[in-house]
């Protein structure tokens, strides 16, 4: 029998469906997008070459070049126990702290301040706090042995991590600048010790890998 050959045509497929779609991802992911925000105090951390990410309930405590402490509260949950637990074991030693600036606190960033300006500091947004960064206004969290606040704040974080989730350790690290002087970060440490919190993670920028 003689056979018969097919003849071959091109395939073709119409992609403009597929193109509406990619575009419509696309879109869709650069509106949902979320920038990094900018930090109110630019730290530039030493560099090593650890994978470990910070974890987002982790409470930062940051010294910048000047020595001056800061610290950073991941979840906002934690910001409101953190801030009623240090009104509690103050014992009216910040008075001023009232149930509208604990509320409030929430929305702050970063605590950059003495505790006595916290109703006027949790009112202001985060331009604004970088203004005061920059015209020299944002003193830090007292941590001299006169006046150590930093360690009130210490407790407060310790005391809430062992109530809620039975830490005896609460996840803290240390962020300091890698052209601070090193007292800052002594003392920090210091009261650490003073408060009986012995494990802390150090962050870091991940070191470029040198290529063998």
């Amino acid at each position: 029998m003689p056979k018969f050959k097919v003849k071959r045509g091109s395939t073709w497929v119409d992609m403009t469906a597929m193109c509406d779609v990619s575009f419509l991802l696309l879109t869709f992911f650069i509106l949902t997008a979320k920038f990094r925000p900018a930090e109110i105090v630019p730290i530039t951390t030493p560099t090593s070459r650890a994978e470990n990410a910070v974890a987002e309930d982790m409470v930062t405590f940051s010294i910048d070049k000047d020595g001056k402490a800061y610290m950073a509260i991941g979840k906002p949950e934690r910001k409101t126990q953190i801030i009623e637990k240090l009104v509690s074991l103050s014992q009216n030693k910040y008075g001023n702290i009232d149930e509208n600036t604990q509320k409030l606190f929430t929305r702050l960033e970063l605590v950059g301040v003495p505790i006595q300006q916290l109703p006027q500091a949790v009112k202001r947004s985060t331009a604004e706090l970088t203004e005061m960064r920059v015209a020299g206004q944002l003193s830090g969290i007292p941590m001299d042995s006169t006046n150590n606040q930093l360690g009130d704040w210490v407790q407060a974080v310790r005391y809430v991590y062992a109530e809620t989730d039975k830490l005896s350790n609460p996840p803290v690290a240390i962020k300091g600048d890698r052209a601070s002087n090193i007292k800052g970060i002594k003392r920090l440490i210091e009261i650490f010790k003073e408060k009986d919190v012995y494990k802390y993670k150090l962050v870091t920028s991940l070191e470029n890998k040198v290529e063998k």
